[in-house]
């Protein structure tokens, strides 16, 4: 009976292995919307700090647009996501649970240094500064996110893409008072978001009708 138990067991683990494995990932057009929107709203401050855009008064809009989009245009995107052959596997599952985590996390961060921001007391320690922090912290999660991504599906070509964006945290660490930050983390965000992402939706089957 033990015996037979432990070779059931083993088989139960085989069959969630392989149930995972080589199925092609089906978020890439959440990749390509949260990739096009952040990377574009970044590219917009960045024009704005350089003049070539005229600086608003105030650019927490720009980002709480860009989240509301995000998150509204992504709520739609999901149904398609839904619907697409292989969605219920386990590895899609899980990098799904690890990039809505991510998500949620960030949101809730902005979020956050927002009403730190407006109800602190102005004389108070200034908490504006904070949100330069957003990205160094944004592209940390993507690396941790893309290493999840890349053993749950099996592809290892997202750990390059796990090292990219880590890359990307520290030097955006580095020029966190500079001009060129913004430029810096709209083009992270196109290399390590909409590009992987455009390469899974081509290699998604579609979804079903």
């Amino acid at each position: 009976m033990h015996h037979s138990t432990a070779h059931e067991d083993l088989a139960y683990v085989r069959a969630i292995a392989e149930e995972g494995r080589n199925v092609p990932l089906v978020g890439g057009y959440s990749f390509v919307v949260w990739g096009s929107i952040i990377g574009t709203a970044a590219f917009i401050q960045y024009l704005m700090v350089i003049g070539v855009l005229p600086m608003v008064r105030n650019s927490l809009w720009i980002w709480g647009s860009a989240m509301i989009l995000g998150w509204g245009v992504g709520a739609i995107v999901s149904v398609k996501i839904d619907r697409t052959p292989g969605a219920s596997s386990i590895g899609n599952r899980v990098v799904n649970a690890a990039w809505s985590g991510c998500g949620i996390f960030i949101t809730l961060y902005f979020l956050s240094l927002l009403v730190a921001f407006f109800l602190l007391p102005k004389d108070g320690p200034s908490v504006g500064w904070l949100f330069v922090t957003m990205f160094p912290v944004v592209f940390g999660l993507y690396g941790l996110a893309f290493y999840v991504t890349a053993v749950a599906a099996n592809q290892n070509w997202f750990r390059w893409v796990s090292i990219g964006s880590w890359a990307i945290s520290a030097i955006l660490l580095l020029t966190m008072k500079m001009e060129l930050m913004m430029l810096i983390a709209a083009l992270g965000t196109y290399a390590v978001v909409l590009v992987p992402g455009i390469a899974m939706v081509k290699s998604q089957p579609s979804e079903i009708v």
